[in-house]
């Protein structure tokens, strides 16, 4: 079982677990709202953080703690509402809102979007609200990663696999259960139809 991100967590995470628990599908599916942090710091390299939360109230306090307790760059973090569905192509796309942070659209979007690729999601992103205040007040912060090298993902692999595999397996498992419910059914079924018959030859006797 994948573990669950989480800012805390994040901290003491490797590479390799980060990824793992990125690519917990179904975390992704039950997001309402995500944290991102862009040039995080994960084994000596600028990465990309991505963080999903099943409510948009869970986000926004996990926010309002990084900015008091300045967990990463104010400019290079953004929490906001993300909504994934199957676009007119038959793509999964992400469409995500920044609501807090000052992160902005075309970073992330430049940042993140070869992160999503390795689980096929395609990203849009816009900005609202408190977002743009935090942006501005955070224009002028020095990040102490600038240096680093970037973390391009070429050690990691798409998942392939089928997004609706659960759903697909889920179905089989009703249909067993519904197929052996009508067999039981018939051969109840049957007996009665037996016992009948055999009432119906003593009635003649």
């Amino acid at each position: 079982m994948a573990e669950e991100l989480s800012l805390d967590g994040i901290k003491d995470m490797k590479k390799a677990e980060y990824i793992k628990a990125f690519k917990n599908k179904a975390a992704w599916k039950k997001a309402k709202a995500v944290i991102f942090l862009v040039d995080y710091k994960l084994e000596g390299k600028k990465a990309v953080i991505a963080i999903p939360f099943k409510k948009e109230n869970e986000m926004k306090l996990e926010m309002k703690r990084l900015k008091k307790e300045k967990l990463h760059l104010l400019k290079k973090s953004g929490g906001g509402t993300i909504v994934i569905e199957k676009n007119a192509d038959g793509e999964r796309e992400a469409s995500i809102e920044i609501n807090i942070g000052g992160l902005k659209p075309e970073l992330l979007l430049l940042k993140a979007t070869p992160l999503f690729a390795k689980i096929k999601v395609i990203l849009s992103a816009t900005q609202s609200g408190e977002a743009l205040q935090d942006a501005a007040a955070s224009e002028a912060e020095v990040d102490a990663n600038e240096n680093l090298p970037e973390d391009n993902l070429d050690d990691v692999a798409v998942d392939e696999s089928d997004d609706n595999e659960a759903e697909t397996t889920a179905s089989v498992a009703i249909s067993e259960d519904q197929l052996k419910y009508k067999n039981t059914m018939t051969e109840r079924l049957a007996k009665m139809q037996e016992q009948v018959n055999k009432i119906k030859e003593q009635l003649k006797m």
